[in-house]
């Protein structure tokens, strides 16, 4: 099965090079903002202020906050999806590939999704709710094409794709816990033993 990845946001055609360079700012800044405040604490004000750029600037590449959330956060599920992709194709068996997903995870945690968009979502639009979930899904639907590939080499038993796809996601979430995160001494010692035990349970 062929894997979609997440659809892309239409951009300004033929930006010049300080205009993408001040996209870029913008999105960059709003993305690490989000991810760490959640949607309503941050404001358009203070990511102006972050890029040194006016708020009419950021009304320029993005019509309104819920529309620059949701290029943000699409943008960052196509990032995901790329580096889970090239996690997967560089690994000679799938658990090699879970091991450096999750390995790459735990480096550079961020914000649980779901608590995120539960925050968001009575801002922003069902288009852009919708965009935000296919993102996620193209993610989830590209591991499950691994996870059948296993069960058809009998590698691991028959069990449902999607939802092991979603429950290894979702322990990974745990690399953002800083309780669980300090008794390990590098970030790949807590992704072979979260891998271990996503494992165990796949393949029983």
């Amino acid at each position: 099965m062929m894997t979609k990845q997440p659809p892309r946001s239409p951009g300004r055609p033929k930006q010049t090079s300080d205009e993408v360079s001040t996209y870029d700012a913008i999105l960059g800044t709003a993305s690490r903002l989000f991810m760490e405040n959640g949607y309503e604490p941050v404001s358009l004000q203070q990511i102006a202020k972050l890029c040194n750029v006016t708020k009419a600037s950021i009304y320029y590449h993005f019509t309104s906050k819920p529309e620059l959330f949701k290029i943000a956060v699409t943008s960052m599920l196509r990032r995901g999806y790329e580096q889970t992709h090239k996690c997967l194709m560089k690994a000679n068996t799938l658990k090699e590939g879970l091991l450096f997903i999750a390995e790459a995870k735990i480096t550079t945690p961020h914000a649980e999704m779901e608590t995120i968009l539960r925050e968001a979502e009575a801002f922003l639009s069902k288009e852009q709710i919708q965009e935000i979930r296919d993102g996620e899904r193209a993610i989830h639907q590209l591991l499950a094409d691994h996870f059948e590939h296993e069960f058809q080499s009998g590698v691991i038993k028959q069990k449902n794709p999607l939802l092991l796809a979603q429950a290894f996601s979702a322990l990974l979430m745990l690399g953002n816990r800083e309780d669980i995160t300090s008794k390990y001494a590098r970030p790949r010692e807590l992704a072979e033993e979260l891998v271990e035990l996503f494992w165990q349970g796949a393949g029983s």
